[in-house]
């Protein structure tokens, strides 16, 4: 359990060690996430949104835990909206039954 929560701190560190010099130099915005502007924060997130399921599964395979971060990070990004079968062949194919069962199974830790 404790080696999961460093790989999502190592992920979270990472991604905002990417993120930040990106949206300064790339997009030439400066501000922070609670004082604005509202582009720094839109852009700052539009630019976390692909980086962090990629850094995710990076130190969770070098973490020893790749199907556990792979189906997290499938997971995460099926809630906006992404079809799990393009996310990951394993979902091609299978009913929305077979998908259930296997989540189910899934061992958490």
């Amino acid at each position: 359990m404790i080696w999961l929560c460093t790989i999502f701190g190592c992920t979270g560190s990472s991604t905002m060690l990417i993120v930040r010099p990106a949206v300064s130099n790339m997009l030439q915005l400066e501000g922070t996430m609670k004082d604005g502007p509202w582009a720094y924060r839109i852009g700052t997130l539009l630019i976390m949104f692909p980086i962090y399921p990629i850094l995710l599964l990076t130190f969770g395979t070098l973490g020893r835990r790749h199907v556990y971060f792979r189906h997290f990070a499938v997971k995460m990004l099926s809630r906006f909206g992404i079809p799990k079968g393009k996310l990951d062949p394993w979902y091609r194919g299978k009913s929305v039954e077979q998908i259930k069962k296997m989540e189910e199974s899934f061992r958490k830790w």
